[in-house]
């Protein structure tokens, strides 16, 4: 039997583990994605385990709070996967004080199902279902045994499991971006789906949790890095926004950042939500004519659906709302989840899927293209069309519009600083660049020596326009967007390289915006953004505009 304290011990039990495996798992997290998937897990077990410490009455309950805790701590892509896989324990178990072997087999079936419907993904994609299918599997076969036997023979293929994701490309998330390159590192979701069912085994079999500490180790800054509690770093950095641009941002009580004087009612609101470390990022964006409501998520991990429906509704002026998603794999999970709640409340909001890095897919698979800085221009002809009264519909079609018609690619010259750690977020020897990277700093389609900076822009011009030859206007819109650490001084070098380049093909610059708008930290490079632009577009563009770091007309 499984029990309503051996349940409690279980989530207290794995959020000790996780904070222990926290390095770990970062690291190999660093080595295929952006380096926090250990420090995700760490955060959002902590949650539960403090709500699980309470007396929830049965079973269910029990695991109802623990996917609420995950799905509002986790953010990523990580959180809504989890959250789902708990949510089937807590249906599953409802008003139950114990279970039995058939029970929890019953859980984890329908969990893996409900995993794969959430995520896309199936097993043999290198993803936690590679873990946890074969745990299911070997439970399944042992089911007529005891408790401790089935679970044992779930521990054991799930370790199998994780353990083979080593040699398998990724197929989702992050890392299907590196194609093969993603081969030789297991992956950390199944890892740490491996980690979850030997501390459920542990539990069976009677393990305790140590009593928490009252109080937290004494933390010092990160050489370099300005900050205070690292808990309150993205909250506070949202506070410092709205408190500098009054007349413009508000902070609600929910920590979503709003307009101070919101559109009239009847026209079509703008959302989205996404990770913090980025600023200015989409907070930036917020005023007339761009962004209604934003909502930040943990360091570079995007806020859960449970927020992003907050965003929804703050956004909402009775006409529908568009909500912005940039093509990473957490961004669209959560944006799934946040879609149904808020359709639930009776809202109504239309998805808008924005990708643009060439890097990651050719023309022809355009729609599976990573989100980069290029979402600037659907978000401006977006919000310019909102403020016009245009109805939601025709809000997202431009937008998609503007979408299919941008091109980006980004040059990655130097290593962020992680704000908590203090480490590097990647490595990247001296002398070497990598070109078609992330805004996680995830690598790219090549590295190689540094090269001077016209021969750069040489080199990602050609492809971007490569890329846009399909569309016949020669009219286009620039962004060169600083990542964090390259100066200004640098930035209006590599322009003039870009105008030049474009001018020698016959293109007019209708505008160009040279700035560091979507950052990752301290990362030295940039990434360089072109739209093709019809005249509808064209004219979209050129109405007003007011927010914290863009505003148009310039003048």
């Amino acid at each position: 039997m499984f029990d309503l304290e051996q349940a409690q011990q279980f989530i207290q039990l794995l959020a000790e583990r996780l904070t222990r495996e926290q390095p770990r798992l970062d690291k190999l997290d660093s080595a295929i994605g952006d380096g926090d998937h250990g420090s995700t897990m760490a955060r959002a077990f902590q949650a539960a385990a403090r709500n699980a410490a309470s007396n929830p009455g049965d079973l269910g309950a029990l695991f109802d709070a623990v996917s609420q805790s995950i799905a509002e701590s986790a953010g990523g892509a990580i959180g809504p996967l989890l959250a789902a896989f708990f949510a089937e324990a807590g249906s599953q178990l409802r008003g139950r004080q114990s279970a039995e072997t058939v029970d929890l087999l019953h859980f984890m079936t329908d969990s893996l199902e409900a995993m794969q419907e959430v995520g896309g993904a199936c097993p043999g994609e290198k993803t936690l279902l590679d873990s946890l299918a074969p745990a299911v599997d070997a439970f399944a076969s042992c089911q007529a045994g005891s408790l401790e036997n089935a679970l044992q023979a779930a521990v054991t293929a799930g370790q199998l499991g994780a353990e083979s994701t080593r040699e398998l490309f990724a197929r989702h998330g992050r890392a299907h971006f590196l194609g093969e390159r993603s081969k030789g590192t297991p992956d950390p979701g199944a890892v740490s789906m491996s980690i979850l069912l030997e501390t459920l085994l542990e539990a069976v079999r009677g393990k305790q949790a140590q009593p928490q500490e009252q109080s937290a180790p004494a933390l010092k800054p990160p050489p370099g890095k300005l900050i205070n509690d690292p808990g309150l770093m993205i909250f506070q950095d949202n506070e410092g926004l709205a408190l500098a641009y009054p007349e413009l941002v508000a902070l609600n009580p929910d920590g979503i950042l709003n307009r101070k004087a919101p559109k009239e009612r009847g026209k079509v609101g703008l959302a989205i939500g996404h990770g913090g470390g980025h600023t200015p990022s989409m907070g930036g964006f917020i005023g007339p004519g761009l962004l209604d409501a934003d909502v930040y998520g943990p360091l570079f991990t995007c806020a859960s659906g449970v927020r992003i429906t907050k965003a929804i509704q703050a956004a909402d002026r009775g006409a529908g709302v568009a909500l912005l998603v940039s093509n990473h794999s957490g961004d669209v999970l959560n944006a799934r989840l946040a879609v149904r709640r808020a359709r639930q409340l009776g809202l109504q909001v239309e998805p808008i899927l924005l990708g643009d890095d060439i890097a990651t897919a050719p023309r022809a698979q355009f729609a599976q293209r990573r989100g980069l800085g290029g979402l600037l221009f659907a978000l401006k002809i977006g919000g310019a069309a909102a403020e016009m009264g245009w109805d939601l519909p025709e809000v997202v079609r431009v937008m998609e519009r503007t979408n299919q018609r941008t091109a980006t690619l980004a040059v990655a010259v130097g290593p962020p600083i992680h704000p908590i750690t203090g480490e590097p977020l990647f490595d990247l020897p001296a002398g070497q660049i990598e070109v078609g990277t992330g805004v996680h700093g995830e690598v790219g389609v090549y590295r190689g020596p540094h090269l001077w900076a016209d021969e750069l822009v040489d080199l990602l011009v050609k492809r971007l326009v490569d890329d846009l030859q399909s569309f016949p206007e020669k009219r286009l819109l620039v962004l060169l967007n600083g990542s964090g650490g390259t100066s200004r001084m640098e930035l209006h070098i590599l322009f003039r390289r870009v105008f030049q380049n474009l001018a020698g093909c016959d293109f007019v610059i209708q505008a160009g915006v040279v700035d560091s708008l979507f950052t990752t930290q301290e990362m030295g490079g940039f990434s360089l953004s072109l739209c093709a632009l019809d005249e509808e577009l064209s004219g979209l563009w050129e109405k007003p505009a007011a927010a914290p770091c863009f505003r148009w007309p310039r003048t």
